[in-house]
């Protein structure tokens, strides 16, 4: 349970996110250095991302992500794992403050785009999901008018729904059982995405998961082999879509890798994955 003075700090860095996503390109280096000092003086956020950095190598990630084209413009490409999110960015920020990265320059090699601004292109891809990691990791959720988006979005489908299902009386038989064959298709087909979706996901956390304990030198051989010999069985599970063996191997994920240090928030984000998939069923 986070104190009275930690969920402060916290906000304060979300805050100051918020100003860097809200701002101008003019302001930005100023805010930069504002959300650096918000992490420094935020014991929770500050040892998160120590933690993330352990086995993180800026060098690779960092070149992972950006993508320059010889023809067309550059782009660059965030991870989707938050244990990788949070060190990349708080690097480049700090390359930035530092002048180690030239902010002009990196918003044009990698930023362009036809509907945003280099500078809002770069707050949407990197300051979004780095603020939205910390919110995840802190469990804290952001509120829109009371609602969060789960239940506006809930709401919508509610309403859609209901206004769909009404019956008339004079319907005949024939049109009542075509009117659930519809909605048998359609809700087959949100199924099937929504798997999609799942082992998408996981296969990524996974692979991630791999490449950290290929990368640990430290850890003992014959957990990493386990710990290994159990992500391949996930992988294959979702090859196959088959739900019912990924969902008990990723149960089982939680007691094997409770020792690794190195692959605490890819298990919360595993485990988020499964818990996500099966509320919305």
């Amino acid at each position: 349970m986070l104190s009275d003075k930690a969920l402060k700090d916290i906000r304060a860095c979300l805050s100051s996110c918020d100003e860097l996503i809200n701002g101008r390109f003019i302001f930005a280096e100023n805010i930069i250095a504002k959300i650096l000092q918000n992490i420094s003086d935020s014991p929770e956020i500050y040892a998160l991302i120590a933690e993330c950095m352990k086995n993180f190598n800026f060098d690779k990630e960092f070149n992972r992500a950006k993508v320059k084209l010889p023809t067309k413009d550059g782009y660059f490409v965030v991870p989707e794992s938050k244990s990788i999110i949070l060190p990349l960015v708080f690097c480049i920020l700090v390359d930035i403050r530092d002048k180690k990265i030239n902010f002009h320059e990196f918003l044009k090699n990698y930023f362009m785009s036809e509907n945003l601004s280099e500078f809002e292109n770069f707050s949407q891809t990197l300051i979004v999901p780095f603020k939205n990691a910390i919110m995840y990791c802190f469990d804290l959720e952001e509120q829109n008018n009371g609602q969060n988006e789960k239940q506006i979005n809930a709401e919508k489908f509610d309403i859609f729904a209901k206004s769909n299902v009404q019956a008339n009386d004079t319907t005949k038989q024939d049109d009542e059982n075509g009117k659930k064959q519809e909605i048998e298709k359609i809700n087959e087909n949100n199924f099937n995405q929504k798997v999609a979706w799942f082992t998408k996901g996981v296969e990524v956390i996974a692979k991630q998961m791999i490449d950290e304990l290929q990368s640990d030198k430290k850890l003992n051989n014959i957990l990493k082999s386990d710990a290994i010999y159990l992500l391949n069985a996930i992988l294959n599970c979702c090859e196959t879509n088959d739900t019912n063996n990924l969902s008990a191997y990723i149960v089982a994920v939680d007691y094997v890798f409770k020792p690794i240090k190195s692959l605490k928030f890819l298990t919360k984000e595993l485990k988020s994955k499964l818990i996500e998939f099966y509320n919305e069923n």
